[in-house]
């Protein structure tokens, strides 16, 4: 598929991950529509609950044909199932929050564009993001599931929609040099990732982006999961 001119939903396109993705795929001429939390004054950035199947259909409704579905929204929290550190921890709550803001909008964004694509008859992609996490980090419980069940879900969408020429991947990225990472992680731990990762370096956001067009522009390319990890998961 050509990247020029086609209709590009990117959900959590104002994060950091997101918005990079956007910047890539607008240089190539797309048309972007961003679904995200938060208001922007962009014409092209609709405020959606990517977790409610109602209110992401009535936006859809607004938008003549979508293309390209790609999966950025969720967020990452990290605590242990069990309290051993004798921290206070959130449990279930913080569960809930992680699955349904990651593998929830998932499924419920996959699904109702999905349903557009096939009424009319569009020979789409959906591009979900994974994590290395998906293999179970200590501390991750929710994430890691959330992560996994992405995974899993991917592989059933590129199963059952591809009768209707619809395709389905996952991106897994390791550590990117993002400025959300460097807030999140210190300078030794950094360093600590780069030297158990086999190529000694993070990853760059122009890593992400290039995988997101090979995806796009690959049209026998359907149920995989990529990672762009640097060997780290080897």
């Amino acid at each position: 598929m050509e990247i020029k001119g086609k209709n590009i939903i990117v959900t959590g396109g104002l994060g950091c991950l997101g918005s990079g993705i956007v910047a890539a795929l607008e240089e190539k001429g797309a048309n972007i529509i961003i679904f995200d939390c938060v208001e922007s004054e962009t014409n092209n950035t609709y405020m959606v609950d990517v977790t409610n199947m109602e209110d992401v259909r009535k936006k859809l409704e607004e938008i003549d044909k979508v293309d390209v579905l790609i999966n950025c929204a969720g967020e990452i929290y990290s605590e242990p199932m069990v309290n051993i550190l004798k921290k206070e921890i959130h449990g279930k709550e913080s569960w809930d929050r992680v699955i349904n803001s990651n593998l929830n909008s998932c499924f419920v964004m996959s699904t109702c564009v999905a349903e557009k694509m096939v009424s009319m008859r569009t020979k789409g992609v959906i591009i979900n993001f994974s994590s290395i996490s998906a293999a179970g980090n200590m501390g991750q419980a929710a994430y890691s599931a959330a992560k996994a069940g992405i995974e899993a879900l991917t592989k059933v969408m590129a199963k059952e929609l591809g009768m209707f020429k619809i395709r389905a991947c996952a991106i897994a990225p390791g550590f990117i040099e993002t400025s959300s990472t460097k807030a999140a992680l210190s300078d030794s731990l950094i360093n600590h990732w780069k030297k158990q990762t086999p190529l000694r370096a993070l990853g760059r956001m122009e890593d992400i982006a290039s995988t997101v067009r090979y995806i796009i522009e690959t049209d026998y390319l359907s149920g995989a999961v990529i990672h762009i990890d640097g060997g780290l998961t080897i």
